[in-house]
């Protein structure tokens, strides 16, 4: 059967690899104990550097799909984990909701920062602050960090579109793998309240998120606050799940 193809586009090549060799795992195509085809082939398979391979394979061990025997190459896990990308998306109703942008920027990793994202301190994040507006009214406020190395390019597309996320899975290298929430709803302190142009103590809704590429990489730490509602809605990364 002929491989399938890695081509110039908007996903990264060492993404789409990424894809392949993990849809090959999964399907049981690569069967536990398997060794994974040599640097060298799947460099002459795909027309890929050597960097974006051994990427591709970093990121496969960090899942837990794959090991490296020194000196004997690269094997399928005995009992990997079966996990498939996922991506959130937007499911709150407002078909008039606009996003305001009031800060995009990179800066030096905070302490508490540093610690959600297991960076180390001072390392260059991005952080993107946004407000959601519905018939003129502030409804909810967001903000996320990520290290810049995750998504360079992420500030200079156009942010007041309704999924941030979405526009960071389609441009990262790496894939969402796992997600830890927690939700509240807790009486507003001046910070917050402020950002709603509410009172304080005014009731709402918070959300806090990390995402991982890895079970134990995490890539975005998100919080929200809405004024009214929050909906969390999921789907799986199928184009990930079956490349074809």
């Amino acid at each position: 059967m002929e491989p399938a193809k890695v081509i110039a586009g908007s996903l990264p090549k060492y993404r789409q690899l990424l894809q392949l060799l993990r849809a090959r795992i999964l399907s049981g195509e690569l069967a536990p104990a398997a060794r994974l085809p040599t640097e060298e082939e799947l460099i002459n398979t795909y027309g890929l550097s050597r960097g974006t391979v051994r990427k591709a394979i970093e990121q496969l061990a960090a899942e837990g799909l794959v090991y490296t025997a020194q000196g004997s190459g690269t094997y399928v896990t005995a009992a990997h984990p079966s996990a498939v990308p996922f991506r959130f998306f937007d499911c709150l109703p407002g078909a008039d909701a606009v996003y305001r942008v009031v800060v995009r920027e990179v800066i030096p990793a905070s302490m508490s920062v540093a610690e959600r994202l297991a960076l180390p301190l001072g390392e260059p994040v991005i952080h993107i602050r946004r407000l959601r507006v519905v018939g003129g009214e502030i409804v909810g406020h967001s903000e996320r960090y990520l290290p810049r190395s995750l998504c360079p390019g992420l500030l200079a597309e156009d942010l007041s579109q309704p999924s941030i996320h979405e526009i960071l899975v389609n441009l990262s290298d790496l894939p969402l793998l796992r997600a830890v929430v927690e939700i509240s709803a807790e009486m507003l302190g001046e910070e917050d309240a402020a950002a709603l142009s509410v009172p304080p103590t005014t009731p709402a809704i918070v959300v806090t998120r990390t995402t991982y590429t890895a079970p134990a990489r995490p890539a975005v730490w998100y919080r929200a606050v809405y004024r009214y509602e929050f909906c969390l809605a999921v789907r799986p990364d199928t184009w990930a799940a079956s490349p074809g």
